[in-house]
């Protein structure tokens, strides 16, 4: 075969990159390594199984369509590439084994907040929920953990740390994260899978590190290690005197520079420098009791010109700078609590510019960061967790004050005020105990639904009265539709225009108030109106015996339609005589009509006999012509027996529904084609969205869209409390859209939509650097 230019020898790759091949393992870390790949893979197909039914239950209860449609398409998505997935899983596994020095740059945590534009993930709720699971499997399984370290240490030329071991929370994490990655999921099934392989995998590994201790002892590999460790710990334990108390700083012969108050001391650090050191500097880092301790003593002592007004974001490093160089002490960040101070700091960026939110309330919330960064540095499941309690207080103070506006006496404003006091106890009482924030979430939700109350009575009392307008209006217009069918091109007696008018308009207006055009009752008032009118205007006498036997059930419905509309008595009784007058007129001409008819008929039969005799008679005689001419109409106006067709009950519904109702705009509002993207904003608005109005030069407010009148395409906005502020036609609205004149606010909760900046910003960061 011929040597091709695309054809290239790895041999000669390895050689010149100075590649080795995959060095055999020991038959120890080998067997280990079955054991593992096999364990971690049956718990990996059940991660797929169990998954599978969490993401269809949240997708039936998902909130938005597009919100649905991401997670059954990530539902499919994993269904055909689970294998695939697994598979990937445990070839990462298996190539973990190959273990590497740890050098500097691994030492760099990626999920650092000067590294996030580097982060491969696509949001920090994955990272945090990654470096969340992996922290607490290090806790959690520390012991078995360590053992299998120093057993490999035996076996292996490479030290092994917790970052480098091959069956570590690390690096199963990050063989599980990479087999994934491929797969592109809506962020909450990303989220939702990561759960799953934390319950399933990532505590359950106890299992797998017994497993794989007792492979190593098969093979003789330290088989006395548990003992020899339990041994020396009784034997610390025994040695361990009340009188012998460590050296302030040391924790196992290895200088911390820290005492057993958590202050640290200087005997330890750099001689020359104090304050916060890089991490790298040789100084260990603080512990996070420690960080807690410092950042404790700030919460109750912040600088002056922060309780002086204004916004502020606090600088947390250059507070620990401060602290520590006041105490000529020296300490550096762990790189996790660094990236959390970061990360904070991000988010408080965001509160402080959310136009949502009113200055003064900007301020209030803003004291809130050193309260929250001590809650996310002790509890790291509070990036994660959506119904963390200092979470859901922070969304709770930013949704009630949407709003909110500051007047000229804002500080006694009661909303403002409770807000102050809520804030004033997180800073004074929260140490670590996070039940303070439930505590306080309580008595806040509790005043603010009593606030609540007062706004929504007179909300309703505003909304009432324009959908009652409304209603009144399209009640109006479709009983005016109903009448002209009726009335229009018919020569009507006075009186039955008179009960069309007085009586049956009021009849169907006050039962499309009350039931609306789809009942039977507007259904039955209906028909009684066309009937009053048939009845007056039936072809007669052919329609005689039908007549008949309406008039009954009629005079029943009409005398009913006087109780509802309260006609006086002697309006109705003239009305009732005058119409029965018109009736007998009727059955007259048909009577009159009907002799007629009669008389007629006979003539013609005489005149035939008397023909057909003198036919006979005459037969020989000169025949004479016959002169004589016979009516060929009745003596009865010929007009009292035509009518104009009158509609069927279709066609006045189709009326009724062929009713325009619109709020007549200004003079000055010109029309938008139906493509417009702002006429299409106002049918996609939902009821209780906040907006910032514009009015004049200067003056600007927060409203809220308190109420859509359908019947009249009417929009009703209001203030916070309650009371109305401006309204607007569906043209206007458009109008005030386009013009920026009407602003809508951000829709979600604060601490979600900071979240969702910062992850934005990342994404933004990371294409850059790309």
């Amino acid at each position: 075969m011929k040597d091709s230019n695309n054809v290239v020898s790895m041999q000669g790759v390895y050689r010149e990159r100075g590649m080795k091949r995959t060095p055999k393992l020991p038959a120890p870390v080998a067997a280990v390594k079955d054991k593992a790949q096999a364990l971690l893979k049956e718990q990996a197909k059940r991660v797929f199984a169990k998954v599978d039914d969490s993401l269809f239950a949240m997708a039936e209860k998902a909130h938005g369509q597009d919100e649905q449609d991401g997670l059954f398409q990530a539902l499919r998505m994993l269904r055909v590439e689970r294998r695939k997935v697994v598979e990937r899983f445990s070839e990462n596994i298996a190539e973990s084994f190959q273990v590497r020095e740890v050098s500097a740059d691994d030492a760099d945590d990626p999920y650092s907040a000067d590294n996030l534009s580097l982060v491969h993930n696509d949001d920090l709720e994955q990272l945090v929920a990654v470096d969340t699971m992996v922290a607490s499997a290090k806790r959690d399984f520390a012991e078995p953990l360590t053992e299998i370290s120093l057993r490999l240490n035996t076996l292996l030329s490479v030290k092994v740390y917790d970052k480098n071991n091959p069956i570590g929370p690390d690096a199963i994490c990050d063989a599980f994260v990479e087999a994934c990655r491929p797969l592109e999921l809506h962020v909450r099934a990303r989220l939702t899978l990561l759960k799953k392989f934390e319950h399933l995998v990532m505590e359950q590994l106890g299992q797998l590190y017994e497993q794989c201790n007792e492979v190593f002892v098969e093979h003789g590999v330290l088989p006395s290690l548990k003992q020899q460790r339990r041994a020396a710990r009784q034997q610390r334990t025994a040695q361990r005197q009340p009188a012998a108390q460590p050296v302030a700083g040391q924790t196992n012969g290895r200088d911390t520079g820290y005492t057993d108050t958590g202050n640290y001391s200087p005997s330890a650090a750099s001689a020359g420098s104090h304050g916060l050191l890089p991490l790298n500097s040789g100084v260990a880092p603080m512990g996070a009791q420690d960080l807690l301790s410092h950042l404790g003593a700030l919460q109750g002592h912040l600088p002056e010109s922060y309780d002086e007004g204004g916004i502020q974001l606090l600088n947390v490093n250059s507070l620990l700078q401060q602290r520590l160089m006041d105490a000529r002490q020296s300490a550096s960040l762990a790189k996790m609590d660094s990236d959390i101070i970061k990360l904070v700091e991000m988010l408080f960026t965001f509160i402080l510019e959310d136009r949502n939110l009113a200055e003064p309330i900007k301020t209030q919330l803003g004291r809130l960061q050193l309260p929250l960064l001590k809650v996310a540095i002790a509890d790291r499941s509070f990036f994660s967790k959506g119904g963390h309690p200092a979470r859901k207080l922070l969304n709770e103070l930013a949704d009630a004050t949407t709003g909110w506006q500051a007047k000229d006496n804002y500080e006694s404003d009661p909303l403002y005020k409770q807000v102050g006091e809520v804030v004033a106890r997180v800073l004074a009482e929260f140490d670590q105990d996070i039940n303070i924030f439930s505590e306080l979430l309580d008595s806040f939700q509790q005043f603010i639904l009593r606030e609540r109350k007062r706004a929504e009575k007179l909300e309703r009392r505003i909304v009432d009265e324009a959908d009652g307008k409304a209603k009144s209006q399209a009640a109006r217009a479709r009983v005016a539709a109903v009448m002209d069918a009726l009335m229009a091109e018919r020569d009507l007696p006075p009186v039955v225009v008179e009960w069309l008018e007085k009586v049956w308009a009021n009849m169907l207006f006050l039962t499309c108030i009350k039931e609306g055009t789809d009942s039977e009752s507007w259904s039955r008032d209906v028909r009684t109106a066309r009937d009053l009118v048939w009845s007056v205007h039936a072809p007669m006498p052919d329609s005689r015996k039908q007549l008949l036997g309406l008039l009954p059930a009629l005079q029943e419905r009409l005398k009913a339609g006087v109780e509802v509309v309260s006609l006086n008595s002697f309006d109705a009784r003239r009305m009732f005589t005058d119409l029965k007058q018109v009736y007998r007129e009727r059955f007259a001409l048909a009577q009159s009509i009907t002799e007629e008819r009669s008389r007629k008929a006979r003539d013609e039969v005489r005149e035939e006999t008397l023909r057909a005799q003198e036919t006979e008679a005459t037969s020989a005689m000169v025949e004479q012509p016959v002169t004589e001419e016979v009516a060929d109409t009745p003596t009865i106006n010929e007009q009292e027996a035509t009518v104009a067709e009158l509609p069927q009950m279709e066609e006045l519904e189709q009326a009724v529904a062929e009713v325009e109702l619109v709020s007549e705009p200004s003079d000055d509002v010109d029309s938008l084609p139906e493509s417009d993207s702002h006429w299409q904003q106002t049918f996609r608005l939902a009821q209780g969205s906040w907006f910032e109005l514009k009015r004049g030069g200067e003056e600007q407010f927060r409203c809220r869209l308190a109420a859509v009148i359908k019947d009249i395409d009417q929009f009703i906005f209001v203030n916070r409390n309650g009371a109305k502020v401006a309204e607007f036609t569906r043209i206007e609205l458009a109008h005030a859209l386009r013009n920026a004149q009407l602003m809508p606010l951000d829709d979600g909760m604060l601490f979600e939509r900071a979240l969702q900046s910062v992850i934005g910003t990342v994404r933004k960061s990371r294409g850059e650097m790309s």
